[in-house]
């Protein structure tokens, strides 16, 4: 009898638990499967790569990295330049201790090394700090916005953070706080795009594409510099191989960790290999690093004016 009602008190237990856990999951799933924009063509991507005034330059930042037996994790900052000295920045990384304590989770889950923190994006950046005009980001998780505070404490001001309309106006539990925390920052002035032919004025000749998938305002950054493409494509996938291989990142991650369309993603997916395989479009995945040092992208270096 006593074994009965422990089990029976184990089973409401386990329903209530199932429960709570709907009635957290269910609306942030709900609002991901209503979000799939057109996603740009081909023809339309090239187009970029004949503005007069486009970018110069794209260098990226590894900020902090983490080891595992499926590979190494980098959170990664990306500097676009133009020829006047402008700088954006997409992405932006974490400083040391949030970095260490977002790894505590990979440590847990996938017996992952400790993070190790390579520096914040305005450790960086050092006195091209003052060359830095915008910012933007691939999406809103804390471990691509967290970096706005020690930018903004180490004396950046008047920067434009650059968003899409889903990205400014539709939020899951995962990015409220982070739009909170721009809405909130003393440095940056939020701009929603409305106008291409605005965004082009400050920053001209790159393409900015809401995705959808994987938040509800993941985005797409296309940067045209010299011959070649770079499609910043932030954490459609995790890593460059299950990309091109249209692997998805498994039940687990995609429905109880973070609320993610799938069915969305493998859309993305097969749309950003095709490109990749095109001649002078290069995808870039946010985490991969080894794919990031084999792309050709050379890491982002001082200019001789600020060393």
């Amino acid at each position: 009898m006593m074994v009965r009602k422990i089990l029976q008190g184990l089973g409401i237990l386990l329903a209530l638990g199932a429960v709570a856990v709907a009635f957290i999951l269910v609306p942030p799933h709900l609002q991901i499967r209503d979000i799939s924009p057109e996603l740009p063509t081909k023809s339309e991507l090239a187009n970029l790569k004949g503005h007069a005034d486009g970018p110069v330059k794209i260098g990226y930042m590894i900020t902090s990295t983490q080891k595992s037996d499926v590979g190494e994790i980098g959170h990664t900052t990306f500097a676009v330049e133009w020829e006047n000295g402008n700088m954006l920045l997409i992405d932006l990384g974490m400083d040391k201790q949030v970095a260490i304590e977002f790894g505590e989770l990979f440590e847990t889950v996938a017996g992952a090394e400790p993070a190790v923190s390579h520096g914040t994006v305005a450790e960086f950046l050092g006195d091209d700090l003052r060359r830095v005009k915008g910012v933007a980001f691939t999406h809103l998780h804390s471990d691509h916005v967290q970096g706005i505070e020690p930018l903004c404490a180490s004396g950046a001001k008047d920067i434009s953070a650059l968003h899409t309309n889903d990205q400014m106006t539709k939020h899951n539990l995962h990015t409220e706080d982070q739009i909170d925390m721009l809405k909130n920052s003393e440095c940056i002035d939020q701009k929603e795009i409305t106008d291409m032919g605005e965004l082009t004025k400050q920053f001209p000749g790159i393409g900015i594409y809401p995705l959808g998938g994987h938040t509800p305002g993941s985005t797409l950054f296309a940067i045209p510099v010299g011959d070649e493409l770079w499609l910043l494509s932030g954490d459609i996938s995790n890593a460059k191989n299950d990309l091109i291989e249209n692997q998805g990142k498994g039940l687990i991650y995609s429905y109880l960790l973070v609320p993610e369309d799938e069915a969305r993603l493998e859309e993305i997916r097969l749309w950003l290999s095709d490109l990749d395989q095109g001649k002078d479009f290069k995808v870039i995945v946010s985490h991969d690093v080894n794919a990031l040092i084999e792309s050709g992208m050379n890491e982002w270096q001082q200019s001789e004016q600020a060393e």
